[in-house]
């Protein structure tokens, strides 16, 4: 896995996990699209958002107020990324009810447009970030209810190298992930020497 990025298909992994753990499993629906949508226990539907960074990215069908969003039609939404955001390690997920994160996207939208920012009007993208102190930031805090509880970890479901089959680059890659994870550290802040003989 390339240093920088978790491949979304391993946060999505651990957020299953987290939601099991929390006996709230999730059962995958068949649909015609590639989002992914699951069924809770109790009949209730919820669509899986993952993301390397701390935010929550939603796109409008339109730019008009009140347009579309594609985080619509389910009645939950499970956010799942990196502790660290864009590092392998601990990962954490929140499971929001859609029509909270739909209110709370439609809102810091608003807010941002009422800034006057300098934008030519068709913007669609509309973003809520976990860790920003802004009109649209802070959501760790605001949503901590959401929280799912427990830890799980992207390094787990990752094979470790085995000496048979491992280069030094393999086992250095593996130590420079763990390493970051248990400091709080991006990777690339991790540096390793090596000296043989």
């Amino acid at each position: 896995m390339p240093a920088g990025r978790i491949p979304n298909e391993e946060l999505l992994k651990v957020g299953l996990s987290l939601m099991k753990r929390a006996n709230r499993p999730l059962e995958r629906l068949k649909t015609n699209t590639r989002s992914m949508q699951y069924t809770l226990p109790n009949g209730e539907t919820v669509r899986v958002r993952t993301c390397n960074d701390h935010v929550l990215v939603a796109l409008a069908a339109s730019a008009r107020k009140g347009a579309a969003l594609n985080i619509e039609g389910t009645d939950h939404l499970l956010i799942v990324m990196p502790e660290i955001p864009r590092t392998a390690g601990s990962v954490i997920a929140y499971l929001v009810p859609t029509e909270v994160a739909v209110d709370a996207v439609r809102t810091t939208h608003a807010d941002w447009l009422a800034s006057n920012p300098n934008t030519k009007g068709e913007n669609r993208t509309w973003n809520i970030w976990f860790d920003e102190a802004s009109k649209a930031g802070g959501f760790a805090e605001k949503w901590a209810k959401y929280r799912l509880p427990g830890s799980a970890s992207t390094l787990r479901s990752t094979p470790s190298p085995t000496a048979a089959s491992a280069t030094l680059g393999d086992v250095i890659a593996a130590a420079k992930q763990q390493i970051a994870a248990a400091a709080g550290v991006p990777i690339d802040a991790v540096k390793i020497t090596v000296e043989l003989g």
